[in-house]
């Protein structure tokens, strides 16, 4: 229901985005205005919804860690390729940034080509939505009673 209710404003959103430039101050206050709602959803989304307190939990992530080996090598496997892939993403974008050479571009280089186009900022715009949505809440399971 929820999504049902989400998506049809995320598609109109990114259509307008799509539709204004990239410097028209009505794009940065979509991303602002977008940016604040994700906060807000979090935070009511996420109330009722932790089984233990923060401190707790970072507690048990910092045991999990420190028991890494105990854990099945898919899980192991999957979350040394994602810092793998951050950290170099992280890393490519700070040495483009330091070097300033068109050798080695930086990540909102390719960005900017693609949003270039109102196709590309109405589609990234879509994917930056979709994505947030996902992190924030909306397909997380309802809390274990």
């Amino acid at each position: 229901m929820y999504l049902a209710l989400v998506a049809p404003l995320g598609i109109a959103l990114s259509v307008w985005q799509a539709n204004l430039s990239r410097d028209a101050p009505a794009s940065h206050w979509i991303v602002a205005l977008v940016a604040v709602s994700a906060v807000v959803a979090m935070i009511l989304l996420g109330r009722g919804r932790q089984r233990e307190r923060a401190r707790d939990w970072a507690a048990g992530s910092a045991k999990t860690i420190r028991a890494w080996r105990a854990l099945p090598r898919p899980v192991v496997l999957s979350a040394v390729v994602w810092s793998v892939l951050i950290a170099g993403v992280v890393s490519w974008d700070v040495v483009s940034f330091a070097v300033q050479s068109h050798a080695l571009p930086t990540l909102s280089y390719y960005v900017g080509h693609v949003t270039r186009y109102r196709i590309g900022r109405g589609l990234f715009f879509a994917l930056w939505l979709g994505c947030g949505s996902y992190l924030v809440g909306a397909w997380r399971r309802e809390r274990a009673k």
